[in-house]
This record gives structure tokens, C-alpha cells and sequence, in this order.
């Protein structure tokens, strides 16, 4: 009871944060009496594989983006959408929006930024693998300049979830002549944007170096230069910020949480996060096809013990497909855990004798405990399964092999805290992310319907539809909402801790010791 007090009372504090309405969180500036560190050390979980702002989906290189590239619109701590490339805009109907460019804003290597760049980029990501399924709604093709400072943002359909996506790393503007000259791939390791740092040297395994961009049309950044390490074992992380070879440790273990927050040279930095942690249910293999199986390893799964001993009190039983820090989450009813039922169900489905699956589970040490958990949990109902440990390039690959595996343990993180970002990107028919493969066509119906309701009392009835057809139907079983852990020292300033896990690096700065 006192975790699930602690959970929601951080989860009160982060809707306090969104319903202040302020213009973001309060920085500070550093005091003359202090000195500054010219190097803020920062280090992430792994290498992002691009740092071309729509080729990866990956949380680790969106927080690198975020300091190269800017978005035409931004969003503050307060969850507030504000003007950023875009100085205004207006809605012309339900499929129009007019956006006014700034007119001083210039790429780091001198190509002024025009309504061009800005059209490109639009295109450009309603087009590519990683991020067509996502912005399916934003019509490319028919977005145009009207001219230099003006473009015509064109829906093939009303979306709410516009705004939220046009602040979105994945929208990061990119230089049209450059693109078009070297490639995706070539922009991934050699990036060009419009902020407030630019990549000095990248070491591949090692880290990713920035350098301030003094040329900088905004606020410029509050460390001369931003060193990201490269450091994948958690454990590992947090010694690299308890003997001072960084400064801020993002994502660490729970396991380490106590030890870090007892230290008084460092500092613990929680926040509700807006992941859910769940079982995938591959909807096209024949085994998870079948709702009363599903419903079986539903009833199987204790996810009470789970969440307990994998997140302990920086987590909490996840009961829908979207977390509490997004505001149309709404509480479902979960499948009870009941052994009886789950060998019930798979008789009635054909197997009275038991069943044996397929699984598959990315290197992540919390995932790796949870699918660690799941066969012998499984095992009480007859249900056989492994499931390996993949690194992310073949974890992708057993995704796509004869039609996936029929579990996988994974998670969605709605980093802009939208709606549509938490189910609509990855259970609609047209996802890409071989989690669910959903083929259900009344749940698309709802989706859309939602994804199209402007009314914020409308639009959360909805949601709260699509949240309990995916529950009641099992296409995932959600096992735990989290909390973002990381560490700091204590001689950091203006570090904001994240629900998505891509804390705003540049207004943060560190003192010397």
C-alpha cells in the first residue's frame, strides 16, 4: 500500500507540474562567486545508431537531438506547446494549419532555414520506414510553401494529436540541400540542425561530444560543451557517477536507487514516467490469434509479483495501455491471476495438454528479469516457453522471421505524453513495430475516432474505449507503469527529470567541486 501511495502521490505532483500553466521550469543562472565546468558529462544507456532526427526511434538519440535540431513547436515542462521554429500558427479548418516561420534562424553550417526545408521535412517523414506509421496522418504530398516564412500544413484527416507531434524529435527540421546531397544515413552520422549545440567528434561505443553553437538564434546553451558517454550496464553507469567520471546517470536501476540516494554528493531524480511495460501477443501467429488463448496467459501471469520485484516502489501494476501521467489514461479491469482459468481456456481452445510458445526479449536488464519470470510462471497453466535475449539489431530480425515470435516482452513510451502516441503508433494495422501486428479492424475504427476528436471530454471517453478493447481483448498484457530513476550530482543545475526520459541538456549546467 505505501508504494502504491508513493506512486500516486509523485503522479499528483505531475499533473500539478501540467496543470500550472507556467512557460516551463524555473533555471537558474550560474553564480559569479562559482565556477562553472566548461564539459557537462552526461551518460546514457546506449549508442544511439543515427542521430538523422526521423531514421532511429530511439529515446537515446532523441535526447542528443533534441540538442542539435529544433522543432517548429516545443513543449515545456508544464506540458504547455509554445511557438519555437514557428513564431504562430492558425487552424484553418480540420485539415489545414498555417504555420508563420521565424526568419533568423540559420543551420550550424550557415544555409538560412526556409518554408522549403520545413515542407521537405514534413514529406520527408510521412515517407520513411521509421516514422510513416507515425505521422500516417500528416499529408506530405499536399503540404506546401506558400512562401519563404509560410507553410500549409495538410491532414489527410482530422488529428487531434497535431501539435504534440510537431514537437516530437522525429519532426526535427532538417537542411533540404544537404539531405538530398548525402542521404539519410550520411545525415545520421554528420547531422546538420538549426540548435543550440552541433556535434564536435563522435566516437563510436565511446561518446558523442557537443559543441555550444555560439551562432544560435535562441537561448544558448549553459555549458560550453556536452560530453554524452556511451555506457550500457546500468550498474556500470551508476559508478560512473558515484566516482565523479560523470554528471548526471541516466536510467538506473532500482537496485541502485537506495545506494544513490543515501549519498550526499549525489542526488536522486525520480519522476512518473509515461511507459507502460507490458506482454506483446503477436495478433498474426496462429497460437496468439485465438482470444481464449490470449485470455489463458492473461490468467497466467502474475503481474502483481512481477512489477513487485522487478520495479519495487519506483513502480506500480499497470492496468491499461497508456500510463497515469497521460490525461486520457483511465483505469481498466485486468485479468485476475488464476491458474484453474488459464488451463480452463486452453482446453476450451484445443489444448488440453498444454501449449509451447514463442518468445523474444531486448537486452534491458528489467525486461530481461521480467522474461526471466514468465516460464516458470507460465509453466503452473502447461505453457512452455523461452525466451532469448536478443541485442536490438536481431531482436528487430526474430520480429520479422516467419512472422515474429508470439510474445514479446517490451514497453511504449508516449514521450510527447499524447494519447494517440501511446496506443495509435502501435496498435493500429499500419504499425511497424512487430509487437502486435493488430489486424482488428473495429479497434482501428476506434483509434481513429479518437485520434480525431478535438473535444478534450470526447476525446478521453473515446480513448477510454480504445483502452478497454485492448484490455478486454488481451492484445498485451500490462505488467508494470514505471518510474524514470536517475542520479545527478549535486553540484548540477536546471536538471528537470523527465516522464520520457529525455531531459532538456541544454539549460543545464554543473559548478567545479
Amino acid at each position: 500500500m505505501k508504494k502504491i501511495i508513493s506512486f500516486l502521490m509523485a503522479l499528483v505532483m505531475l499533473f500539478s507540474l501540467a496543470a500550472c500553466g507556467s512557460d516551463g521550469g524555473t533555471t537558474t543562472k550560474a553564480n559569479e562567486d562559482r565556477k562553472v565546468k566548461e564539459t557537462l558529462t552526461v551518460t546514457i544507456s546506449g549508442e544511439p545508431t543515427s542521430l538523422c532526427p526521423h531514421a532511429v526511434g530511439q529515446l537515446n538519440a532523441y535526447i542528443v537531438d533534441f540538442c542539435l535540431y529544433d522543432t517548429l513547436l516545443k513543449k515545456d515542462s508544464s506540458g504547455k506547446i509554445s511557438a519555437n521554429l514557428a513564431t504562430s500558427w492558425e487552424q484553418v479548418d480540420d485539415t489545414h494549419i498555417r504555420l508563420h516561420l521565424r526568419d533568423d534562424v540559420k543551420f550550424s553550417n550557415g544555409d538560412k532555414m526556409t518554408a522549403e526545408d520545413v515542407v521537405f521535412t514534413i514529406k520527408t517523414i510521412t515517407e520513411h520506414a521509421t516514422t510513416k506509421s507515425t505521422y500516417a496522418r500528416f499529408d506530405g504530398e499536399n503540404t506546401k510553401a506558400e512562401d519563404d516564412k509560410t507553410v500549409l500544413l495538410v491532414l489527410k484527416q482530422p488529428f487531434a494529436a497535431v501539435y504534440d507531434f510537431l514537437t516530437h524529435p522525429y519532426s526535427s527540421i532538417i537542411d533540404k540541400k544537404v539531405y538530398e546531397a548525402v542521404g539519410a544515413d550520411k545525415y545520421g552520422q554528420e547531422p546538420l540542425g538549426t540548435g543550440p549545440y552541433v556535434m564536435e567528434k563522435w566516437t563510436s561505443g565511446s561518446n558523442i561530444l557537443l559543441k555550444r553553437n555560439d551562432n544560435y538564434w535562441g537561448e544558448k546553451g549553459n555549458s560550453a560543451y556536452i560530453n554524452v558517454k556511451i555506457i550500457a550496464e546500468q550498474s556500470n553507469r551508476f559508478m560512473e557517477l558515484e566516482t565523479g567520471g560523470t554528471d548526471i546517470a541516466l536510467s538506473i536501476s532500482t537496485n541502485d536507487a537506495k545506494r544513490l540516494a543515501e549519498d550526499k554528493n549525489l542526488e536522486l531524480k525520480t519522476v512518473p514516467s509515461y511507459q507502460v511495460v507490458f506482454i506483446a501477443l503477436n495478433q498474426t501467429k496462429d497460437e496468439t490469434s485465438n482470444l481464449k488463448i490470449r485470455q489463458a496467459l492473461a490468467h497466467a501471469t502474475d503481474t502483481k509479483q512481477i512489477a513487485q520485484l522487478v520495479y519495487g516502489e519506483y513502480g506500480q501494476v499497470g492496468d491499461s495501455a497508456m500510463a497515469p501521467g497521460v490525461p486520457e489514461y483511465q483505469s481498466q479491469t485486468i485479468y485476475e491471476y488464476n491458474v484453474d482459468k488459464a488451463k480452463a481456456l486452453l482446453a476450451e481452445a484445443g489444448y488440453p495438454n498444454g501449449i509451447t510458445l514463442t518468445g523474444r526479449v531486448q537486452t534491458n536488464a528489467d525486461f530481461e528479469k521480467i522474461a526471466g519470470m514468465i516460464p516458470n510462471m507460465w509453466a503452473k497453466a502447461g505453457i512452455t516457453i523461452e525466451i532469448p535475449v536478443y541485442d536490438k539489431a536481431t531482436y528487430t530480425e526474430k520480429g520479422k522471421e516467419n512472422g515474429g515470435t508470439n510474445i514479446s516482452v517490451s514497453s511504449q513510451n508516449a514521450t510527447t505524453g499524447n494519447a494517440y502516441q501511446a496506443v495509435g503508433t502501435m496498435f493500429t494495422t499500419t504499425a511497424t513495430n512487430g509487437l502486435i501486428n493488430n489486424r482488428d479492424e473495429k479497434l482501428e475504427d476506434l483509434i481513429k475516432a479518437a485520434g480525431a476528436e478535438f473535444n478534450d471530454a470526447k476525446r478521453k471517453e473515446l480513448y477510454g474505449e480504445v483502452q478497454k478493447y485492448i484490455i478486454e481483448n488481451v492484445m498485451i498484457i500490462p505488467v508494470a507503469f514505471t518510474m524514470q530513476v536517475s542520479g545527478i550530482s549535486v553540484n548540477v543545475q536546471n536538471y528537470e527529470a523527465s516522464p520520457s526520459n529525455t531531459p532538456y541538456l541544454p539549460q543545464i549546467f554543473v559548478y567545479e567541486k
